[in-house]
Order: structure tokens, then sequence, then C-alpha cells
């Protein structure tokens, strides 16, 4: 059976969602992730797995499940390489007993982003607060963190046999068959605010995943979410790098003086003082020193005879 995805506007800079103060801790959930007897229930279906990777070309990954999973379980403690966790959780012999697997990226993510998410006022950590198996695993190293989820992603659908779709959140047209497997690369919008802003940013960004994770559950009971960060530093190296060479295309054609205005009211102001009045002041200051004549000497009285000076 094939649906289509709900008409889903995308969040609005303005739009905010207030929930209700269930949750008795003020820790973050993404610090502390527990279950609480106080909390909502989480939306109708089994949970899913989820996995929570953090990019700088450095990874911060939490894994948790409300059953337990022994792909989750069997995920190495000592990794250091973010391949090394995904490869170990994609190519499990779990990974194609799962509906759908969710493979969620965006765009500047930090983890300090995650552990802002508080359970009284945001929806993902309530939805995902049932999770009683997790891992967590702190800064794995990452070289290409843009295509290593997506190349994972390739590589699951043709093992499992899945229908392999992406898309982004309040993307509209996006068809999904509930009868095959999926794996859905979904993109969310990239997270380029700071301060107050960002923390605003955030908020909208993680209610519409939030809802899309929701929608997905119900659709796909049975399912396994990796949401990572990817860096923007080498984005911005490069973005940097195209505005220097538009600059440069823009500067005008021929020599220096063409390129440069070197010759400025305060420079010609400063050549005219050097010359019309430091060197002519120069001049009469040599001219001062070179006339000064050497101390009279003691000429020899005329008619002085040394020999009768010494007879006598």
């Amino acid at each position: 059976m094939c649906f289509p995805l709900p008409d889903r506007a995308k969040p609005s800079r303005s739009s905010h969602r207030t929930g209700s103060a269930v949750h008795s801790t003020q820790r973050s959930w993404f610090n502390s992730i527990r279950h609480d007897e106080t909390a909502l229930p989480p939306p109708s279906g089994p949970s899913p797995g989820v996995c929570f990777l953090k990019y700088r070309t450095i990874t911060h990954l939490v894994v948790f499940e409300v059953e337990r999973s022994e792909a989750i379980e069997g995920l190495p403690s000592s990794a250091v390489e973010a391949s090394t966790v995904l490869n170990s959780l994609l190519s499990s012999d779990e990974i194609c007993s799962y509906d759908a697997v969710v493979l969620v990226q965006q765009r500047g993510l930090h983890a300090a982003d995650l552990r802002n998410l508080s359970p009284e006022s945001s929806d993902l950590p309530r939805f995902l607060s049932s999770s009683s198996s997790s891992r967590t695993f702190q800064y794995l190293v990452n070289d290409d963190a843009s295509s290593l989820l997506p190349s994972r992603g390739r590589n699951v659908a043709e093992e499992c046999q899945s229908r392999l779709v992406q898309y982004s959140p309040g993307d509209a047209g996006i068809v999904l068959d509930h009868d095959l497997k999926h794996v859905i690369n979904l993109e969310m919008p990239a997270l380029t605010e700071s301060g107050a802003a960002r923390k605003e940013e955030m908020q909208e960004q993680e209610q519409a995943l939030a809802e899309e994770l929701s929608w997905l559950s119900k659709a796909f009971p049975n399912h396994l979410v990796v949401y990572s960060g990817v860096p923007v530093s080498a984005l911005k190296a490069r973005a940097s790098s195209s505005v220097l060479a538009a600059a440069n295309d823009d500067l005008p054609e021929g020599g220096i003086l063409k390129r440069y205005q070197l010759l400025t009211p305060g420079l010609i102001t400063a050549l005219l003082i050097v010359f019309f009045v430091l060197i002519p002041f120069l001049f009469v200051g040599i001219n001062a020193l070179a006339g000064i004549q050497s101390p009279v000497k003691m000429d020899i009285p005329k008619g002085f005879n040394a020999q009768e000076k010494k007879n006598q």
C-alpha cells in the first residue's frame, strides 16, 4: 500500500510550541537519558532505535532503543572513528529486520544544541523518553562527514533490497509504501544562527524533526533512526575561497596604480612636509656644523730662538 506524506509546513521563525511541564527533573535529557513514570507517553507504535551523531571532523553519538537491541548493545565502546560505529550498526544482521532505517543529517549541529533541549518544552526528548537501552560515544573522528551517512544508506538499501528515499521535512509529493522496506535520508535545514537566535532555531528544527519521526513511527513501527551533525567549517572555507576569487575578478585591469589608490591626500601631505620642510632644515643644520672653526692655535712669537733660550 502506498501513501503520501501528510502536508506539513516548514517551521517559521515566529512559530513556537510549548509542551506541558511533565518531567520533574531539570537535567538535560541529553546528559541523562532515563525513563520517567510521569513522562508523556510516546507516539503510538513501538519506539524506534535511535542513534545520535555529532560531527566537527568529530562525532558525538548516542544510541538508545525501548527494546533491547543486539545491534546497539554490540557497538564497540572503544571506537574512535565514526565509520567504525556506523559499520558495526548498519552492517549487523539485525539491520534488515527494520521496516525503515531513517538517516537524519543536519549541518552545523553541535552537541550543545542537543544538550540544551529540555524535556519540558521540546517534543523530541519526550518522543525518545521511553528508550531504555542506550549507548553513548563522544568525539569520534570522521574525515568525510557529509558523505559518510548517505553512502552507508545506499549500502543498507542494496543489502536489504529497500527503497531509498531522500527528502526534507515539509517537502510535498513524497509517497511511501509501508509494504516495502525503506531507507530514508532525511536532510534537515542547516543551523546557522548563534546565541539566543540559535536556540530558537534549534527548537523550531527539533519540532519539525519530532513531528516527522512521530509520523514515521506510525507508518513504520519497527524502525531505526540515526541523527548526525555535519561540520560547516569546510563549507565556510570553500565559500570564503569563492568570495575571494570573485573579489579578485572584480579588480580593474592594469598596473598597481589602476588597481589601488596609493597617492591618498594624507600621503601627499606627508611627502610635501618631507621635501619642503625637513630636507631644507637638514641642509641648514649640516652647513652650520661645517662652519664651526677649530680653537685658536698658540703661535710661536717672532724672534724666538730656542738655542739662545737653552744657553741662558
